[in-house]
């Protein structure tokens, strides 16, 4: 998980690195506003990526640390069927339900979220 999310932030970073003259050698406003568009994007799933790098990173000095699996909010083990689809989770279901009950949001909220989340570590 750790070399795909480097070697997708290193293929940004060389994407990032050509020039803009390149591509806005020719064309509309519409163009120009399509780039400006893509860009966006690409950076937002630069940070995304790099978030993911940063989580990989923690994973692994919780591991080194021993407290890999247990729920960083009530220090007990994490379900390990949620540690299989969710790798880098860092709170049991049951505690980062009541943190989201607490700030307001809804179980959709939460599930759309937890959704998110596996989708990106299939990437």
């Amino acid at each position: 998980m750790r070399d795909e999310s480097q070697a997708i932030v290193n293929m940004q970073v060389a994407t990032d690195r050509k020039p803009m003259a390149e591509e806005a050698d020719v064309g509309d406003d519409m163009d120009l506003a399509s780039q400006d568009r893509d860009r966006e994007f690409n950076l937002l799933m630069h940070e995304r990526h790099l978030r993911r790098l940063q989580q990989i990173e923690e994973a692994f000095e919780r591991i080194e640390d021993r407290t890999y699996g247990l729920c960083e909010g009530t220090d007990e083990p994490i379900n390990p069927k949620r540690l299989l689809i969710m790798p880098l989770a860092r709170f049991s279901i049951e505690y980062q339900q009541e943190q989201e009950k607490m700030l307001g949001r809804t179980p959709e909220d939460f599930y759309f979220e937890e959704e998110s989340s596996i989708e990106g570590e299939e990437e």
